[in-house]
């Protein structure tokens, strides 16, 4: 297990991008536009392609919904089995794929990976002493499970106006908007709770199960306590809270569920076809690396300025933060 003082990268022997880590575009100042326009709808970039992916997977499943007649004012065994079935195949399908590209068929072997060396095949820090099979139960069992029922009681509770909804037709602009801050929203509620997650005993009973992966792989972005599944999903209250429509409830918790994947994938490119894609998550593999720093989003870096947790991947951690 590394320690927390010791540098990036120190006996990984894998590839960084350049460094040290800066702010992305939407925090730069003073403001550079054609920087923001890259980051927010370039391909690679924030809109494209993953967080359209997420979205047309709510259409989707918005449209089954429809086509199947689900009554959601009724909590019936027939829709919710029928969205718990669907959140498995998707889950499976895009966390199986991530793996196989990069690791399970190593299609680009170690190429851009962060650390050199592959997972574990056993471990007794796992479930089962198998560090993927403990990750995948996870992730199946707990995981798809809990970010249904978030889904089933938050798509009930609209139907039954237990809480506020508005249409796209009524209020087009304020839906767009809506759809636009969901990432952000999720960025901060991520790094509010995870700094809950780090609190010593919520470390120990909890979070541990997640940091278990010092050498992190698609699967480990679901593997979670129950626990810190119920902190993770828990952001989707917030639509509790303002009028939305199933499409953002439906887009927001599969946003939340999937994004672990690349987030976690533990390499900086992904070679397709001879074309690299860059991702955007060594920031978060450096917390899996330290532990202590880096808690957010990389749209979080000034908030852990602020708590002197950012590493940008080349200062040395003084101590235990």
């Amino acid at each position: 297990m590394s320690s927390p003082n010791d540098p990036p990268n120190s006996n990984t022997g894998g590839w960084a991008p350049n460094l040290p880590l800066t702010v992305p575009a939407p925090l730069l100042w003073p403001p550079q536009p054609l920087a923001l326009l890259k980051y927010l709808f370039g391909f690679p970039g924030l809109f494209f392609p993953w967080l359209a992916a997420y979205a047309g997977i709510a259409l989707g499943l918005w449209a089954l919904l429809q086509a199947t007649g689900s009554d959601l004012a009724h909590l019936s065994i027939g829709w919710i089995a029928l969205l718990l079935a669907c959140n498995e195949v998707i889950a499976i399908g895009f966390y199986g794929t991530w793996h196989y590209v990069l690791y399970g068929g190593r299609l680009q072997d170690t190429q851009f990976k962060y650390n050199a060396s592959w997972p574990r095949e056993q471990s007794n820090l796992f479930l089962f002493g198998k560090p993927l099979v403990s990750n995948i139960f996870w992730s199946l069992t707990s995981g798809v499970p809990i970010w249904t029922a978030y889904l089933v009681l938050t798509l009930w509770a609209q139907a039954t106006g237990v809480i506020r909804v508005t249409s796209w037709s009524q209020a087009p602009v304020y839906c767009s908007l809506l759809m636009f801050c969901l990432v952000f929203w999720h960025a901060v509620h991520f790094y509010m709770t995870h700094r809950l997650l780090h609190w010593q005993r919520l470390y120990d009973a909890v979070h541990y199960l997640h940091h278990a992966n010092v050498n992190p792989n698609p699967w480990t972005g679901l593997a979670m306590h129950p626990v810190e599944h119920v902190f993770y999903f828990s952001g989707v209250l917030l639509l509790w809270l303002v009028p939305a429509t199933p499409i953002h409830v439906l887009y927001f918790v599969t946003l939340v569920a999937l994004a672990p994947a690349e987030g976690h994938c533990g390499f900086g490119k992904v070679v397709v076809a001879g074309r690299h894609f860059t991702t955007d998550n060594y920031y978060h593999y450096l917390h899996h690396k330290f532990f202590r720093v880096n808690f957010g989003d990389s749209l979080l870096i000034p908030v852990d300025r602020w708590f002197g947790t950012f590493h940008d991947g080349i200062r040395r951690i003084k101590g235990r933060q």
